[in-house]
C-alpha cells in the first residue's frame, strides 16, 4: 500500500480498528447512486469493510444523484454531506460535467470548494473517485482530463484519490472485456464493475 493511501484514511481506520461507530457518505452522481443495479459500490464496500472490521459499527449513507454535476454537488453539500457529520466522504463527479460542457478550470474549482467545505464543516477525511472508462473512444479521451483533474485536486488538497479508471483498465489488461463490466447500452457499471470500485476503495483500509 502506498503511504498516501494509508495516511489519507488513517483516522477512519483507527475508528474501525477500535470498534467505534463510523459514518461514511458516498457523495456524487449516478456512479455513486448505483444506477440501474441492485448493489452499487457502497453495498459491496460495506460488506468488505464489515468483513475486515467486524467489531466496528459502520454505516454508509448514499447521497448519489443521477445526472449530478459538480455544481449540483456544491448546491446540496450542506444537507447531503455535512448534516450527516461523516467520518469519511467519497466524492465522485466528472462524467456529467464533461457531457454538460463544464470547463476543466471550473470543474477543478468546484471540486476544490467541495473538498474545502467538507473539511471545514465536518472535519471528515475525503476520497476523490474517478469513474470507469467510457465505451465511446472520443468521450473516453475527453473524460480522462476530468479524472486527471480529480487526481490533481487530491494531491493539492492532501486527500485520497481512488483511481477507478486505472483499476478497470488493469482488469481489461488481464483479459476481462470492458463490455462485461458495463450495463448494456449504458455508460454505467454493472455489479461486476461496482465490485471493482469497492475493491479499489479497500486499498485505503
Amino acid at each position: 500500500m502506498k503511504q498516501e493511501e494509508s495516511s489519507s484514511t488513517k483516522n477512519t481506520v483507527t475508528l474501525l480498528e477500535a470498534g467505534e461507530q463510523v459514518q461514511i457518505v458516498a457523495f456524487g452522481d449516478s456512479i455513486s447512486a448505483g444506477f440501474a443495479v441492485r448493489k452499487g459500490f457502497d453495498h459491496f464496500w460495506l460488506e468488505m469493510l464489515k468483513e475486515k472490521y467486524p467489531q466496528a459499527e459502520i454505516a454508509i449513507k448514499n447521497e448519489g444523484v443521477c445526472g449530478a454535476t459538480s455544481f449540483d454537488g456544491l448546491a446540496r453539500l450542506d444537507w447531503s454531506v455535512i448534516a450527516h457529520s461523516p467520518d469519511l466522504v467519497t466524492v465522485n463527479f466528472g462524467i456529467n460535467d464533461m457531457y454538460m460542457g463544464i470547463r476543466l478550470g471550473k470543474f477543478k474549482s468546484n471540486v476544490i470548494e467541495i473538498t474545502e467545505k467538507i473539511i471545514e464543516g465536518s472535519k471528515s477525511e475525503i476520497l476523490l473517485l474517478s469513474s470507469e472508462p467510457l465505451l465511446t473512444p472520443k468521450f473516453d479521451k475527453i473524460v480522462l482530463s476530468y479524472y486527471q483533474t480529480l487526481e490533481d485536486v487530491a494531491e493539492e488538497m492532501e486527500v485520497g484519490f481512488v483511481d477507478v479508471y486505472g483499476a478497470w483498465m488493469r482488469k481489461v489488461a488481464e483479459g476481462v472485456p470492458l463490455e462485461s463490466l458495463i450495463l448494456s447500452g449504458l455508460d454505467h457499471p454493472n455489479e461486476l464493475g461496482y465490485e471493482i470500485i469497492a475493491e479499489e476503495l479497500m486499498r485505503f483500509f
